[in-house]
């Protein structure tokens, strides 16, 4: 990518996501490219933070509170566990005072800017920095338009689809638009969506790394909900060697650990060992990455999905994936990364300081499972 990954994903996710002024993306992204250093800042990187937003109580329903050494000291700042929190509390923080009265300084990104700059920072010419950096910005937001990302050059080794779990606020298609609640209070479709694109994001360095292609398709990159028929068709139409479905579990405070489920025979699954193969190498990495985060880590297993809640889980399904007309078949496999209704999990992979640094060393590790089986197979 010819930009910093994190700063790419934010403009994937702002892209998509519905705020009542759109014309004023670029320049609010423009915004966060100068505060983040394009998303190089340690307050970025490790807490989503891409604006240099101090903490307020008021600002409790979008972050939690962390201490942070900036340039000028350390002081509370706001952490952020997904990007679209970031995306939103931003947009809260800008409707506080002392910002009051920006919304009638909306006609032009110019008018935006260079009435909340002067708030924002005293910097002399602050206003002038951000608009110089909205043509960048504005390619971003663009580019961020697309559901696919791909590695150049080197050995083929096929296309995955990533399906993050659930989306959006109403049921469609027999995909719910969310179902857990982590115990700080993140809901389970956001960390989908970023452990997804940060996968995405592990699958494409990893494979550049290793002299391979590989080609990336993500079923939402935003907070749109899918049907469960039309994420599995994707794989079909992009004529994918794997697909990848992520959620999370919720249940007892006390109950932890990580399950993989790939279809049962007796739901009419055709290539049930390769798929089980494909989920347990999956699994494999899921539990090494948790691992080497939490020694603790409870492995819940590798599971037909007879065993599951439903009894038969949508996404996983022959005609659905598109296996019916085609001789080499799509593996899939669904992942429940790990119960994020419990405190000690809840720190580890959503809201503590080492959060985001975390998922991305656990994604890490299911990508280069991933990777290893695809480029076996291919």
């Amino acid at each position: 990518m010819p930009n910093e990954p994190l700063i790419s994903r934010l403009a994937q996710v702002y892209a998509g996501e519905t705020i009542r002024y759109p014309h004023l993306k670029p320049v609010t992204l423009a915004q966060w490219l100068l505060e983040s250093g394009r998303g190089t800042s340690d307050l970025a990187k490790l807490h989503y933070n891409f604006g240099g937003l101090k903490w307020r109580p008021e600002m409790g329903l979008f972050a939690t509170r962390v201490l942070y050494n900036a340039h000028d000291g350390q002081d509370a700042y706001c952490k952020f566990a997904t990007l679209e929190n970031f995306i939103a509390g931003y947009w809260a923080f800008i409707g506080r005072a002392p910002y009051s009265g920006w919304e009638t300084h909306v006609a032009t990104p110019a008018d935006y800017i260079r009435f909340i700059g002067p708030i924002y920072t005293p910097k002399p010419g602050y206003a002038d920095d951000v608009l110089g950096l909205v043509p960048e910005a504005a390619t971003l937001l663009d580019a961020g338009a697309g559901a696919g990302a791909a590695s150049s050059g080197g050995t083929d080794i096929g296309t995955i689809v990533l399906d993050p779990g659930h989306g959006g606020e109403a049921p469609l298609g027999g995909s719910s638009p969310n179902n857990a609640i982590s115990a700080s209070g993140v809901k389970e479709k956001k960390l989908a969506l970023d452990f997804c694109l940060i996968l995405r994001d592990e699958l494409i360095r990893q494979a550049k790394a290793a002299g391979q292609r590989i080609n990336v398709v993500m079923t939402r990159t935003t907070d749109v909900n899918v049907g469960i028929a039309q994420r599995a068709a994707l794989a079909g139409s992009s004529k994918a060697e794997a697909f990848v479905c992520l959620h999370f579990n919720g249940g007892a405070p006390s109950a932890q650990g990580a399950e993989t489920y790939y279809a049962a025979a007796a739901n009419g699954n055709s290539n049930e060992a390769e798929d089980k193969a494909f989920a347990t190498a999956v699994h494999a990495g899921l539990i090494a990455g948790m691992r080497a985060i939490h020694p603790q880590a409870r492995d819940r297993g590798v599971k037909p999905d007879t065993q599951s809640g439903p009894g038969a889980m949508g996404v996983l399904r022959d005609a659905a994936l598109g296996n019916t007309t085609r001789p080499k078949k799509c593996v899939a496999a669904y992942i429940e990364a790990e119960f994020i209704t419990n405190r000690t999990i809840d720190q580890l992979l959503v809201s503590g300081p080492d959060a985001v640094p975390n998922r991305t060393k656990v994604m890490a590790s299911v990508a280069k499972a991933i990777r290893t089986y695809m480029a076996a197979r291919s």
